[in-house]
């Protein structure tokens, strides 16, 4: 359920915004962890085994960077409707409305966490339904900031 983070339009505003700096252009990686599910019909177990923690790499363009950095927050195969993220002094806030494959209807996600400019951290909660019965998942992601050269 990685597909399950996802990231906004971003507004930083106000003096305390000034404090922490954007995320920096370049290359990052990311890395989702599965901290709790509850899935109607699909065993703990099996929900385990899916989550692998594999490292992702993105680029984080100049342009990016300066008017739309919450992208490095975007998960891949995700389709959404609403994305609202604030980043603001060093402060993560986030709503968004998704579908993803697993699933016919769509998910919502409430994301909060921090970030500098060479990472972040965030723990989002998404609820959804499965067979008419309602889901929860709990993940938790970080960014790191590799460096300038995206290769």
């Amino acid at each position: 359920m990685n597909g399950a983070v996802l990231a906004l339009p971003l507004a930083l505003a106000g003096a305390a915004a000034a404090a922490t700096p954007a995320p920096q252009a370049g290359r990052w990686t990311h890395v989702t962890r599965l901290v709790s599910a509850d899935i109607p019909g699909v065993p703990e177990t099996l929900i385990r085994a899916a989550d692998k923690q594999t490292p992702r790499t993105t680029c984080l363009t100049a342009r990016q960077a300066a008017s739309t950095p919450q992208i490095l927050l975007h998960a891949p195969g995700a389709k959404c409707s609403v994305r609202t993220y604030t980043l603001s002094a060093g402060k993560i806030r986030g709503n968004s409305t998704c579908t993803v494959k697993e699933l016919p209807t769509p998910i919502r996600t409430i994301t909060t966490g921090t970030y500098s400019a060479t990472g972040y951290a965030t723990r989002s909660v998404t609820k959804g339904v499965r067979n008419g019965q309602p889901l929860t998942v709990v993940t938790a992601t970080s960014g790191k900031w590799l460096g300038t050269a995206c290769k």
